[in-house]
């Protein structure tokens, strides 16, 4: 090491003073950042690329340097013959290079790390200016429609309080693949394509900062006044950048929308023909409020719960998947508030079968599955990244995941049987368990029965995410849900608000609803900060907010707009966003139409599907039924993860065959109630009872006496009707939720 430094030292020297040394920490390591270098698929792979591994996205310097300057013989850099350096000859494209050209020898980033190593290849000195922040102009723009050039500005603030332009150095990441960066002439730019909304990521080391970036859908229009606070939000967004908005929908298509997002099943036909004839203009508001107060609604948002903790057999075993989805069903009849049921949940300790919130914990075996779970389901926050290196899309390093762990490092299990089908199955449990907070540090068992070993290292200071200082307090969930659940909390209440407009909307303002981040802002941040206040101000009431946003003119939005179709689903509420209807309410959708009343082991006949705590996983040793085989072809979860985003909704091949040849919707036309009774009813008012049942519409003239003509054909009208029935539940209007 010795020979190599001496030249380095040497060569520096002859500089001389009044040269301005380049920073290795502050201008070439970001350099690097800017054309990829220490990026996942290039030298920042865990196992490098060429012979050559950086630490991913710059996060260890002082590594890179040495990486850099002391390895293979100190040939990637060569400070007497700048040129001849291999970081250099590489980079440039003059040596073979299988990430191509990334700096042009007349570029400036060529000329800035040439000059490094001309000076000796220096590293940093100790206590040298590190950047505190970024600030990008503009932090946000609205471009004409056919899209543009920008060329934003970025600065750096050091820790001094120094300022300095740093628009040459950074790196610009935009969330839209179809941005183009160009870092040509005196600052990159981007070039925006027409219709591109996009958010656009500034990095200078670990620092970071926002730019949004709109492509205007035409000349920007005056906002039409609105009552509503959301909709006077929206619609001041959707004016700035041209776009009209859908008009709202028929009584039919609310009632039918309403049912769906606030009771999980469709209204009856009965109900559907008065609220169609009825007059009142407050009906829509006593529709909504009525179907708050009804238990469905409590169904509803319990199964929602019920896939977010994973309440599944395999490690609750079917006694606490009861106990625990009997728990959150109970609690959303007596509107718990959010932040009392989070707080019981994170708190939770005792048996898993009589404290059935302790069945949280029995789901997540080891402290790191449980942090991340709590970060990512009431926090909104994904640290998964940050287990074995720093977050390379937001702020949290290895530091922060190993802090916010310890947290759960003292919760532990009392097995006190496990009765389990499979002895090799190490995940599986059958029995009930004990769970509690042992106090002090872990300890490691002796097979020898000998006194506990201490641990080898001092643990992690426990620290919640953006924590300043330690928890000191010895129950550290508690601790955690008291910082979780006041009202100040940066996190709490924008996760869970969100998480309640994307149930009704069908896309969080925040998406995916879990991944809160700067590269991934809200569409509408105004709207996000606005239903996080008013949940919060209504004291964590789930009624409350779901009324709030039910009754604007942004949810009872159609579903076409000049904007865009239907299908686009850019997040800006210009338009409703047609969506499959899940699982269980597609299957009491056709058991509720049909009246053919539903069969689950264990509960009583005519259970709805949404009031089933959870069905067995799959397994070697059962076959599965009928409806076990719908629901999960239809998506429904295996409730593995912590996220909605194990639940499927792209449309197979396996569910068109279901609906086409399955055993289940046979067996629910060959059984239907319904139909028994309307094979002994006028035609007409056949065909009108099936269409308000199953579309929450009367039939069109046309479609009337089309279906007329089909049940007075010849033949037996009761197989007619099974042959109507069936196209209007396998119909795009009745699959989907509009």
């Amino acid at each position: 090491m010795g020979n190599l430094l001496i030249p380095l030292i040497l060569h520096a020297c002859a500089l001389g003073p009044g040269t301005d040394s380049v920073s290795f920490r502050n201008e070439v390591m970001p350099l690097l950042s800017q054309g990829g270098c220490n990026s996942g698929p290039c030298h920042g792979n865990l196992n490098g690329k060429g012979g050559l591994k950086l630490s991913l996205r710059g996060e260890d310097p002082g590594l890179d340097w040495k990486t850099l300057t002391h390895g293979v013989g100190g040939r990637r850099v060569n400070p007497l013959e700048p040129d001849e350096s291999l970081l250099l000859s590489k980079a440039s494209g003059k040596s073979p290079h299988e990430g191509a050209v990334r700096w042009k020898t007349d570029g400036h980033a060529y000329r800035l790390v040439r000059q490094w190593i001309a000076q000796g290849a220096q590293p940093d000195p100790e206590g040298g200016p590190r950047v505190r922040s970024l600030r990008v102009e503009p932090e946000e723009i609205i471009l004409p429609p056919g899209g543009g050039i920008l060329r934003p500005k970025v600065t750096a603030i050091f820790e001094d309080g120094k300022t300095v332009e740093v628009s040459l150095l950074a790196t610009l990441e935009p969330s839209d693949p179809g941005i183009r960066v160009s870092l040509e002439g005196d600052r990159p730019a981007l070039v925006v394509p027409a219709g591109s909304q996009a958010a656009v990521l500034a990095r200078h080391g670990s620092a970071q900062a926002l730019l949004r970036v709109w492509s205007s859908a035409g000349p920007s229009k005056v906002a039409r006044p609105a009552s509503h606070p959301v909709d006077r939000i929206v619609g001041q967004r959707l004016a700035s950048l041209g776009i009209e908005p859908a008009g709202g929908v028929d009584d039919g298509h609310f009632l039918r929308r309403v049912w769906l997002d606030l009771a999980g099943q469709l209204p009856p036909a009965a109900r559907t023909r008065a609220f169609l004839t009825d007059r009142n203009p407050e009906k829509r508001a006593n529709e909504v409020d009525f179907l708050l107060a009804q238990p469905a609604f409590a169904d509803l948002w319990a199964l929602h719960w019920a896939d977010l903790l994973r309440v599944e057999e395999k490690t609750l075993d079917p006694k606490g998947v009861r106990a625990m989805h009997g728990w959150l069903r109970r609690a959303f009849l007596e509107n718990m508030p959010l932040d009392e049921l989070a707080r019981q949940l994170v708190t939770a300790r005792g048996s898993t079968y009589s404290q059935p919130p302790a069945n949280f914990y029995r789901a997540l075996r080891d402290p790191q599955t449980r942090a991340e779970a709590v970060a990512q389901v009431f926090l909104g926050v994904r640290i998964a990244c940050a287990r074995c290196h720093n977050h390379p899309f937001d702020r949290w390093t290895t530091e922060d995941y190993n802090a916010f762990t310890e947290i759960f490092s003292g919760i532990d299990y009392k097995v006190l049987e496990n009765k389990r089908a499979d002895d090799l199955d190490k995940h599986e449990f059958k029995g009930e368990q004990i769970v509690y907070l042992r106090r002090g540090p872990a300890e490691a068992p002796q097979a020898n029965g000998k006194k506990p070993k201490p641990p080898a290292k001092p643990a992690t200071p426990a620290r919640v995410l953006d924590g300043k200082s330690a928890l000191e307090s010895p129950d550290r969930p508690q601790a955690l849900a008291d910082w979780m659940t006041e009202p100040g909390n940066p996190f709490f209440a924008k996760a869970q608000a969100n998480r309640v407009w994307r149930r009704l909307m069908g896309r969080g303002l925040v998406e995916p609803e879990d991944d809160f981040r700067l590269a991934n802002p809200a569409s509408h941040p105004e709207l996000l900060e606005h239903l996080a206040d008013f949940l919060t101000r209504h004291r964590f009431d789930l009624r409350a907010l779901a009324r709030h946003i039910a009754l604007s003119e942004t949810y009872a939005r159609g579903m076409d707009t000049a904007h865009a179709p239907a299908t686009q689903d850019d997040g800006m509420c210009a338009a409703s966003l047609p969506r499959p209807l899940p699982a269980e309410q597609l299957l009491d959708a056709w058991a509720g139409v049909l009246e053919s009343p539903l069969e689950f082991g264990g509960y009583p006949a005519g259970t709805r599907t949404l009031e089933v705590a959870g069905i067995p996983g799959p397994s070697r040793r059962r076959k599965s039924d009928d409806m076990e085989r719908f629901l999960r072809v239809f998506g429904k979860p295996e409730r593995l993860l912590s996220c909605d985003c194990e639940r499927t909704s792209d449309p197979t091949l396996a569910q068109t065959l279901m609906l086409v040849s399955g055993q289940l919707p046979q067996r629910l036309l060959t059984q239907s109630a319904r139909l028994d009774r309307l094979a002994r009813t006028a035609p007409g008012a056949a065909v009108e009872e099936l269409y308000l049942a199953a579309l929450c519409r009367m039939p069109t003239n046309r479609e009337v006496a089309d279906c007329v003509k089909l049940l007075e054909g010849p033949g037996n009208r009761r197989l007619a009707l099974e042959d109507l029935a069936w196209a209007l539940l396998g119909s795009r209007e009745f699959l989907l939720r509009w």
